[in-house]
């Protein structure tokens, strides 16, 4: 069986080399899209796909997609941020805060309904402290199965949009949507309506540019199809999902987009019409683009002269985009006109109003219609959206001065020899290699799902060859089971590695809407059982093809042989797939380590508000609870959906089953070890990023700070309280205005709120 390494899939614990051939830092160049036929002049587009990321006029309730990701990508809010569990199984929860049975096991001492403070978070003004974190805590951290002091299935997230429904756009003023009275029910500051909290925690968008699927769920499709989230599914489960492009004869017909190494171009499609990011429930991408395409970029917002796009330093600079107030792009531009100079003709010149009906067919819409430009809406804000954020690659950080490499089992520097303390280098060392050369610890490094450079499984660089299924091994179904090494699929990048029961939120293990698994790998096993699907796994020979079984002793199928010389073996046909295990409800991407320190909160629900508290969390080998704590009968822990993984919720009883990877397990780090991984992983900072320095640099933006319980305005919303946090150019923030991000990896040290108004606190050099 032909088994080859790939570097995507470095970092096993018996194997450590040097990162580099030479004494060079380590470049990352993102894989991306081929746009020709599409984008007609790549710097309109970025023009275009900076200003539709900033704009604060496309949200229903005046919100950008940088209204969640203003600092590092990500967002360190502490006010109406709590979200209740929403994607728990087989009913969401809506209430807050700490809950009485944590995935069957009785608590019966738990607060209910408060914080790890005592604070009761049932509304919106409510607003985080250091003591509620982590906001589920053992009586031993060292101990993942010491009694529970608190625990709750709430997130930890951003505040989106109001809970109402969409009436129509203001189409050239007024910066909000008509929607109809907003619900109080769920999240609400006094009696007046508050923004929603989205589900799960914000992640970065610095370096997603690697990522070859996006969401901590992995819905957001590698292949755009200019329509949706969802690539070949929406294709084959909506025929009204669809472009509008001209023929060769200018007649319009109906079309979509396969556009591969694009899910970047499919996640930016999905907030702007989430009713709890970004739009009014019921709002169209072409209700979206009747708003937008006359209006002026960026009207409401300072831009700063030395912008990397819009100003000076940007492609266009000397025709001057920035209005002379400095608010928006100058009087004559609007966003139908950064389209035309951006994009083909075929995709926007058609003139007259369209309707394509539920049955998919393409019709004159009269005053009921929508352009063609509005239709497309979608397709030209997923691809700008993407060309502005394949920029955003961070790879400037102490650690990439250092290069570091384990030589005979002792941790240098490759390039400036003294760019990183000998306690950073020891970090990296235990970040690289367990095992033997570590006191014969059982588990692996931490570079075995987050393999360096990219620090992520779920990413890769341009020239890289991916499998998107793997096989990899599992010890055991779960404590009071036999230890047997099985063999069990999941996709590559996404790993259950027990932060919560997948019963609060099966992550990858989900489905899309129209009812199809999120999971690549449960598409590979369709295959192989020969039912219909609508998407491919890209493995067409269990046996033979490279990476799909995991390195290091994970069982081949049966009637495979390890010769990687014989390609002629196929898997044994009485083998039943049905019973192959899997590895996946409860899984989420793993997430990259660049700039980790400065992206607190941690994790899929942000449950984790410093860096050590996470390294803490692998140390005791994650936080999943024996079922056996339950009855002594009992086999399986809060992570596993029956023997196979297979199992809807609620599991029956007595087998549980476990679904975290097995190398996810106790470490039993000392103190010092714990110190030294955690300040090895904020090297991975790089000050750019920290201060906004190009290409982080970006408009003015409105943050909102937190709600009042106050409606001054009457309608029905709560008042918002709001910061300006101010417009940057080139060179970024200067390190004494307190505005660049604190590498602390601390949710709570002092300045990491001064985006949002709190207090500023200069950089130290």
């Amino acid at each position: 069986m032909r088994k080859l390494v790939s570097a995507f899939c470095a970092g096993f614990f018996l194997l450590v080399v040097p990162l580099s051939a030479g004494n060079s830092q380590a470049v990352l160049t993102p894989k991306l899209a081929d746009l020709s036929g599409i984008v007609k002049d790549a710097n309109w587009a970025l023009v275009l796909g900076k200003a539709f990321f900033f704009d604060q006029q496309v949200g229903s309730d005046g919100q950008s997609c940088y209204s969640c990701h203003f600092s590092a990508g990500a967002d360190p809010r502490l006010n109406n941020v709590l979200t209740p569990g929403f994607l728990k199984e087989p009913e969401e929860d809506t209430s807050f805060g700490a809950i009485d049975n944590f995935d069957g096991e009785p608590l019966p001492n738990a607060p209910i309904g408060t914080t790890k403070s005592g604070g009761f978070p049932i509304d919106a003004t409510y607003r985080l402290k250091a003591d509620d974190f982590p906001i589920y805590e053992l009586s031993d951290y060292k101990d993942r199965n010491s009694p529970i002091v608190i625990a709750t299935d709430d997130a930890v997230s951003s505040p989106g949009s109001f809970d109402a429904t969409f009436f129509k756009t203001r189409r050239i003023f007024g910066v909000k949507d008509w929607c109809g009275k907003p619900n109080n029910d769920i999240f609400h500051a006094g009696k007046y309506a508050a923004r929603q909290v989205e589900p799960r925690n914000t992640p970065t968008t610095v370096n997603a540019v690697f990522s070859l699927f996006q969401f901590w769920d992995g819905r957001a499709h590698r292949k755009f199809n200019g329509v949706g989230v969802f690539g070949p599914r929406d294709i084959a489960g909506d025929p009204q999902k669809r472009l509008i492009v001209l023929d060769g004869a200018g007649k319009p017909q109906l079309g979509y987009l396969d556009l591969d190494d694009a899910s970047l171009a499919s996640q930016a499609v999905g907030p702007p019409l989430s009713e709890k990011e970004m739009s009014c429930e019921g709002r169209t991408f072409a209700d979206v683009g009747r708003k937008m395409l006359l209006r002026r970029p960026l009207a409401l917002q300072k831009i700063h002269p030395q912008d990397s796009v819009f100003g000076k330093p940007g492609p266009f600079g000397d025709l001057r985009l920035r209005f002379l107030t400095g608010r928006g792009l100058r009087v004559g531009f609007t966003y139908s006109d950064l389209i035309q100079k951006a994009f083909h003709e075929k995709y926007w010149k058609s003139n007259g109003r369209f309707i394509i009906t539920e049955g998919g067919q393409l019709k004159a819409g009269g005053k009921h219609g929508y352009t063609q430009m509005e239709h497309n809406f979608s397709m030209f804000w997923g691809i700008a959206i993407m060309i502005y954020e394949s920029k955003l690659v961070s790879d400037k950080s102490r650690f990439d001065d250092c290069n570091p490499a384990l030589v005979a089992g002792v941790p240098v520097c490759q390039n400036v020899s003294d760019a990183l303390t000998p306690g950073e280098l020891d970090g990296f060392r235990l970040f690289t290699l367990f095992g033997p050369n570590t006191g014969g610890r059982p588990g692996p490094a931490c570079s075995a799902c987050h393999p360096l450079p990219l620090s992520a499984e779920s990413q890769f660089q341009a020239g890289t060859s991916l499998v998107m299924v793997e096989r990899s091994r599992m010890n055991d179904r779960g404590p009071g089971t036999p230890a047997v090494i099985e063999g069990a699929v999941h996709d590559r990048g996404f790993f259950n590695i027990g932060v919560s029961p997948s019963s609060f939120d099966p992550g990858n293990g989900g489905t899309d809407i129209y009812g199809n698994p999120l999971s690549i790998a449960r598409i590979f096993l369709a295959e192989q059982l020969g039912l219909p699907v609508n998407d491919t796994s890209g493995v067409t020979d269990p046996c033979n093809t490279p990476t799909l079984i995991e390195l290091g002793g994970t069982p081949v199928y049966p009637g495979c042989d390890t010769d990687v010389n014989d390609t002629t073996d196929s898997v044994d046909p009485s083998f039943d797939w049905n019973e192959e295990r899997e590895m996946v409800a409860g899984s989420f991407k793993t997430p990259t380590l660049r700039n980790v320190g400065l992206t607190p909160p941690y994790f899929h629900n942000g449950a984790y508000g410093t860096l050590r508290q996470v390294v803490e969390f692998y140390s005791r080998g994650g936080s999943r609870r024996d079922k056996s704590l339950i009855d002594p009968s009992y086999t399986g822990d809060t992570s596993g959906t029956g023997l196979l993984g297979k199992e809807g919720f609620p599991v029956p009883a007595p087998d549980f089953g476990t679904n975290v990877d097995r190398f996810v397990q106790p470490l039993d780090l000392t103190d010092d070890e714990i110190d030294h991984l955690t300040a090895f992983m904020l090297t991975l900072t790089d000050r750019r990023v920290q201060c906004d320095q190009a290409p982080f640099d970006h408009p003015s933006l409105l943050v909102m700070i937190r709600a009042k319980p106050t409606d001054a305005n009457r309608d029905g919303r709560a008042d918002d309280v709001l910061f300006e946090l101010p417009e940057i150019g080139a060179s970024g923030y200067d390190p004494n205005s307190g505005f660049c991000v604190h590498n602390k990896g601390d949710l709570f040290e002092p300045g990491m709120q001064a985006r949002s108004g709190g207090l500023r606190v200069p950089l130290a050099e």
